[in-house]
């Protein structure tokens, strides 16, 4: 996922640390900063709100990006469910 996400950042040919504003590097740095804290689902988000109505939207790999974020996430979850009712069915 970070390797997807860096390679977005290249397209879009940007790189700023204020995660405050509106303009692409600020959406990059709020993505980053979900995925370092492990929420994928944000990430997703993140990305796919902060592309929308400009060029960078329209660049497959950030489509691919967010369905394989969102994927994952939703792995993550149920894999968690799961852990959680087989430990509970061993206690019991």
């Amino acid at each position: 996922m970070a390797h997807s996400l860096a390679h977005i950042a290249s397209l879009l040919k940007v790189r700023e640390d204020d995660q405050s504003g509106d303009g692409i590097e600020s959406v990059i740095n709020r993505v980053e900063s979900f995925l370092a804290e492990g929420k994928l689902a944000e990430a997703a988000d993140a990305l796919e709100g902060g592309v929308r109505g400009s060029q960078a939207e329209e660049v497959i790999v950030i489509g691919d990006w967010v369905k394989q974020a969102r994927n994952r996430a939703i792995t993550e979850q149920a894999l968690s469910l799961l852990q959680s009712y087989a430990t509970s069915i061993s206690i019991s």
